[in-house]
């Protein structure tokens, strides 16, 4: 039976023998030109293709981010290198994180916001309908279509040439000088003598012009010597990293895809674990960590092995998408603009990557409800028949109040003090957080409150108290009764 890695190998040996190659002549990455290649049509019958497949909503991106990932680069100084086979290898570049971004990046987002024209379908399996729709005609147009002849790569060798007789000294021509050669040696009477060797005029002696010709070629002997020292230092360094990477085994590509394999399945559990539990929003997080600690110590494993990984850039992009989620404010139902007034009833969320929304908790009988916004205004209206306690975060932005007896502030865990601008409170910059009690009985509510730490699990509520959640990433979060300058001013 093969293993992992032979079979790898024949994988790869597979998508070669293909014939399609990342084309030299590209826009991008050369995928497009490299697919028309070996259809034998125009690349802009493929670019076009690909950009009306992207625009309907289809898979366009994941197909290029794919195709850039296991097609072979056809440049000569490419090598013929595949960026997966690569990654299996231990060697991560620049090219395999930007297109395992597309691939992500496609199937993750909603088509909503890659495709113009998908109408109605926008669910999660749409981009692969609308992309077998499209297979399926371009399949049935080219049904009867011959392809080209597969082009194989030949390798290119230096042309050997005969080596020739070496020039004699009379073949040397002595540079042009404008100082007097030294009449101690003269190179014909003297035929050890080197006219290109040696030493050169010396500063300082000779009429102006002399001593001004001699300091140049004094200036040019000492460049040339720092380059040579510059050209040498290189040498060494590369040297040196040459004979690292010769004493570090290659990649294993089973261990990469068993501790990868790892990563998913502990970071599964964390989700599993949190559709059990109440870990809420906690769960991506942690289990982004999960993921992050099994790659890493996969990297350890592969470090005492003495082998090379690319666990450890693989595992960059997690770790940064794990802080991201613990530090921005949680949020569901994403749309991308809203000019609206929302009136949660339940625990329910909403949340706008642009626009003015204003909440109205009135009818607010359990909770928490949150309401996030990305970039814009949210305004809390206070409520004339409820008391509601709204935690308000404002990642980088401002929190706007009006301190009155229906609001109140509970407590601060987060943030500078307030200053006062025409008679409101404001609370500005970095990860910026307030709790208040809103509502008639607001005083009430302030004094049974307890805020401890960062978790609202953690602080003293009393039971049955309606709770909101209110974020802005890159906005304000303002808070005032219905038609208060507060929330109506500029």
């Amino acid at each position: 039976m093969s293993t992992p890695t032979r079979q790898g190998a024949k994988f790869f040996a597979t998508v070669r023998s293909a014939g399609v190659e990342r084309s030299p002549d590209r826009w991008f990455a050369g995928v497009c030109g490299g697919i028309a290649a070996r259809l034998g049509v125009d690349p802009l019958l493929v670019r076009g293709v690909l950009v009306a497949l992207t625009v309907v909503g289809g898979l366009g991106l994941a197909f290029y981010g794919a195709c850039w990932l296991l097609l072979p680069d056809g440049r000569e100084d490419g090598g013929g290198r595949i960026e997966a086979e690569a990654v299996l290898r231990g060697e991560l570049s620049g090219a395999a994180w930007l297109s395992a971004a597309l691939v992500v990046a496609d199937l993750v987002l909603p088509r909503a916001l890659l495709g113009l024209l998908n109408g109605g379908l926008s669910g999660a399996g749409s981009g692969f309908l609308i992309t077998g729709l499209v297979a399926l005609l371009g399949w049935w147009l080219l049904r009867d279509f011959s392809l080209p002849p597969c082009a194989r790569r030949e390798p290119v060798t230096a042309p050997v040439t005969e080596p020739g007789p070496r020039p004699g000294p009379e073949a040397v021509t002595r540079p042009v000088s404008l100082v007097k050669p030294d009449p101690a040696v003269d190179p014909v009477a003297d035929p050890v003598a080197d006219p290109v060797a040696d030493t050169g005029p010396q500063a300082g002696f000779g009429s102006p012009t002399e001593r001004r010709a001699a300091a140049r070629e004094q200036a040019r002997e000492r460049g040339r010597l720092a380059v040579e020292e510059a050209a040498r230092r290189a040498a060494d360094r590369a040297r040196r990293k040459a004979e690292q990477q010769a004493r570090q085994r290659p990649g294993s590509p089973l261990l990469t895809t068993a501790t990868l394999g790892l990563a998913l399945l502990a970071a599964g559990a964390v989700v599993a674990a949190g559709l059990l539990t109440t870990l809420d929003a906690r769960a991506l997080t942690l289990a982004l960590a999960a993921a992050v600690v099994v790659a890493g110590l996969g990297a350890v494993v592969a470090g005492l092995r003495g082998r090379r990984t690319a666990l450890v850039g693989l595992a960059w992009p997690a770790a940064f998408a794990a802080v991201a989620t613990a530090l921005l404010p949680p949020s569901t139902n994403w749309t991308w603009e809203v000019d609206r007034t929302w009136r949660p009833t339940t625990q329910d969320g909403i949340s706008s990557a642009v626009g003015l929304l204003t909440v109205d908790p009135t009818g607010l009988d359990a909770g928490p409800a949150s309401a996030t916004i990305a970039a814009g205004r949210l305004a809390v209206e206070v409520p004339r028949d409820a008391t509601v306690l709204l935690d308000a975060t404002a990642l980088a932005g401002t929190v706007r109040w009006r301190p009155a007896a229906d609001v109140v502030e509970v407590g601060a865990p987060r943030g500078t003090e307030p200053s006062r601008e025409g008679g409101d409170e404001v609370a500005g910059g970095l990860d910026v957080r307030r709790v208040f009690a809103l509502g008639p009985d607001a005083a009430d509510l302030a004094a049974a409150v307890r805020v401890r730490g960062d978790d609202p699990d953690d602080w003293t509520v009393p039971a049955g108290t309606p709770q909101l959640r209110a974020a802005s990433w890159t906005g304000e979060v303002r808070i005032g009764a219905p038609g208060s300058t507060t929330l109506e001013g500029k």
